[in-house]
């Protein structure tokens, strides 16, 4: 569950990121994403789907790194602090307050009350991450696939949490997020390529909410 959290982590990190004496921080990166943050705040919610490589260590140095490495298709629905994960074997839903985490193949849901915090990465604080104390600059400029794209590199003031590093590679033209890589300290990658992004939607209006009734025989292990 906590890679699919991540990836509403990075749709989520963008709207608050003031620049303070205590933070070191480009100025040309901070007015970047300053356009980003204006992008995506201007939304009521966004669509997105995603390819999510999970890039594993190597065991020796020799090996062929895609041997640890695995790609899961999704799409996420985001509109405030709720959200609709799909992906390959697992459903996410949030209302802001609870959180449903659905197994299929067992059959069985597993409900939780929604808390935020930053030892935990979630789709509300995508747009959040530039926030006092953060370390950002940009890393490089680059062309992928005929796009020119800005990625930005960040640290975490909080030294506690599970990652120590962040890039997100953001396109020049559109100054949307095009690719995102979460650096945790245990040596995996999560990375995030969007593949598609539609704002403004009509989401069905149970999009945020688990109805345990349209899922006959579906076990509720309820953990609240």
């Amino acid at each position: 569950m906590k890679s699919f959290l991540c990836l509403y982590f990075l749709f989520f990190s963008i709207h608050t990121f003031p620049q303070t004496e205590n933070s070191t921080a480009d100025p040309a990166a901070a007015n970047l994403l300053k356009k980003v943050s204006a992008k995506y705040t201007a939304y009521k919610n966004i669509l997105a789907e995603f390819d999510l490589i999970i890039q594993r260590p190597k065991l020796k140095p020799e090996e062929d790194e895609r041997k640890y490495a695995d790609t899961l298709k999704g799409k996420i629905i985001l509109e405030g602090n709720q959200f609709n994960i799909s992906i390959k074997g697992q459903q996410i839903v949030c209302d802001g307050k609870n959180i449903w985490t659905y197994i299929p193949s067992d059959k069985e849901v597993q409900v939780n009350y929604y808390e935020e915090n930053d030892d935990v990465f979630s789709p509300s604080k995508i747009f959040t991450l530039y926030k006092e104390g953060s370390l950002y600059d940009i890393k490089e400029k680059k062309v992928v696939k005929g796009k020119k794209e800005t990625v930005i590199e960040m640290s975490p003031s909080n030294k506690n949490v599970s990652y120590f590093k962040m890039e997100v590679g953001i396109y020049d033209a559109t100054s949307q997020i095009a690719e995102s890589k979460l650096y945790e300290k245990n040596g995996v990658h999560y990375i995030y390529k969007i593949t598609k992004q539609t704002p403004n939607i009509k989401p069905h209006e149970n999009t945020f909410t688990f109805d345990v009734k349209k899922y006959p025989g579906v076990k509720v292990v309820d953990l609240r």
